[in-house]
Order: structure tokens, then sequence, then C-alpha cells
């Protein structure tokens, strides 16, 4: 297979690498169009809720990608209509008969990844032979919108490969305290455990309406930013006092209500740069014996680079590393 890739690479890159500006971008026009579709029909194929949300994800962010190659196609060529350009495309169609039956999450994440990554080397080698200034700028912006998608599908195998590995789903997680070391695994994480017999509250660093588009309208899921700006459903870092008492409010009340509690914290090294370690840790403890105390869950993401040994040490020691 490795084989038939490079020559197919080969073959992409040695037909494109003397097109002009114009049949490049009609090129990348046309896969950018063609991978929206593919994604889209996925997104209608699978159940799981993370996998689901990924590929309506990569869907649209392939629809805006080619949204933005036919201004720029309409800025260097006004009034004129891209062109078909007989090439064979860099993604999806090589490896489409792999997606005929979804049945393996597994085995069909990794084969979209391989898509990526095929698409992102075939684009990067274009800009190095390529004899046009304009086809490599086109080209070397093409391969940084395939490795972004790539890290995106990655961070869903993961999910998808570390629950298989521990036999379980991750409806089946005990309740208790986890560290999660990948922001977008997190994030998909949240997806996975969202169902009639839990609630979820989500402090998020990134912006709020990331988390918004990803999950869609649940009357399940409260998410408030911690940030410092005076703007709704905002706390600020530093005001550690209102965390605790918002934390502590949301497990009772929904404990009353008779389901579980689910409190996801994003990005733990923002509230130590604001609080310093001592005062950040005082605050997931706190939250994290609420969490057991209520039979509820509570979900923090962690950069390891981020802190010092002992520090991290100690993180490791309190929460169950899940990823």
């Amino acid at each position: 297979m490795e084989n038939d890739l490079k020559k197919l690479t080969k073959e992409i890159v040695g037909r494109l690498k003397n097109k002009s500006v114009k049949e490049l971008l009609s090129y990348a026009i046309f896969n950018e169009e063609e991978e929206a579709k593919f994604y889209a029909d996925l997104a209608e194929k699978v159940s799981r809720p993370s996998v689901k949300a990924l590929f309506r994800r990569m869907s649209e962010e392939s629809k805006v990608h080619e949204l933005l190659l036919r201004k720029l196609f309409s800025k260097y060529f006004p009034g004129e209509e891209p062109v078909k350009v007989d090439v064979p495309p860099v993604e999806v169609v090589p490896f489409i008969s792999k997606f005929e039956s979804i049945e393996d999450y597994l085995e069909g994440l990794r084969y979209c990844m391989e898509s990526e990554l095929f698409a992102k080397r075939t684009y990067v080698l274009l800009s190095q032979v390529a004899e046009n200034e304009g086809v490599r700028m086109v080209a070397n912006e093409l391969a940084s919108i395939e490795q972004n998608h790539y890290e995106e599908i990655k961070a869903v195998y993961e999910l998808v490969k570390t629950f298989r590995d521990r036999e379980m789903l991750p409806e089946s997680l005990k309740s208790g305290a986890y560290l999660i070391t990948n922001e977008s695994v997190g994030k998909y994480l949240i997806l996975d455990l969202i169902d009639e017999n839990k609630k979820l509250k989500l402090f998020v660093r990134e912006n709020p309406e990331i988390f918004r588009r990803l999950i869609g309208e649940n009357p399940n899921v409260e998410i408030t930013w911690i940030a410092k700006v005076n703007a709704p459903n905002t706390i600020s870092p530093t005001e550690t006092h209102v965390l605790k008492k918002d934390i502590e409010s949301f497990f009772e009340k929904v404990t009353k209500e008779g389901k579980k509690g689910v409190v996801f914290i994003q990005n733990v090294a923002y509230l130590v740069a604001n609080l310093g370690f001592k005062e950040t840790v005082d605050l997931l403890l706190h939250a994290k014996d609420l969490a057991v105390y209520y039979g509820g869950y509570l979900i923090i993401t962690a950069n390891p680079e981020v802190f010092e040994k002992t520090e991290w040490a100690l993180l490791k020691l309190e929460f169950e590393v899940l990823f």
C-alpha cells in the first residue's frame, strides 16, 4: 500500500508541478468540494457522538476552505470559473473503498488520517518542485490545512483507541477525577459523555462558541468562559470563590434531579498563570472532592510540558490520567 501511495504522490506532483495558478486553484477547489461531501456522508453513517461531530466539523471546514479558495480564484481571475484538471485527487478518493462499510471506527479514522497525510505530503512536495511562486504559496497553505485536519482526526482516533484498549465505553466510565493531556481529545470526550442521565458544566478557556458549535443546542450542557472580560456566562480566573461555589451548586442541583454531574475544566495552566500552582490545586481538589462526594465526574485538561516535575507528579497523584 505504501509503495502505491508513493507512486500516486509522484504521479500527482508530476502532473501538477507545471500547472498554472488557475489550474492548481481549480484543482484544490474541487478537492475541497468533494471532501466536504465525503465527510458529510460519513457523519450520517456513524452513531458515536465524538466521531459524528468530527466528521461534521471536517465537512464544514472543507466547505469553508472551498469558499476561501473560490474567493482567491475570483481575485486572480475575475469573471472566470474554475477549470477541470485531469489529475487524480489528493485525498478521499484514493481510499474511498475503505469506507464502504464503517463498522470499525478505528479503521475508518486511521484511513482518514492516512488520506489527510497523503494530501499534505503531496502539497509539500508540490511546493518544493513547482516553478511558479504562486503555485508554491497555494501548495504550502493547502499543506497546512491538511496537517490541521490530520491532528483533529488523530485526537478522536486516540480517544476511541484508549477506550477500546481499556475494554470499556465512555458511558461506562466510573465516577471520579480524570486528567487529559490533549485539548482536542478532551473536547471530543465530552461529546461521548453526554446522555440523558448526565448534566455537564464546562469551564472553557477557548472561545465558547467553538464548544457550542461542536455540541449543538443541548439543555444538559452549560458552558462558562474563564476569561478576564465582562461578558455573559463568564468568570474571571481569579474569582476562585465564585468558581468553587458554582461547581458546588452544580453538583448539588444535578444530584437532586437524580442525574450525574460532569464538570470539565479546560487548560489548567491558564489558572496556574493567574492564581499560582498552590491556589489552583486547592480549587481542583475542592472540585474533585465534590465530584467524589456526589458520585459525579471532574475532568481537567493540562499540558505536562508547562508544569514543573513536582507539580505534574502531584496532579497525576490526584487525577487518573486518561490520555
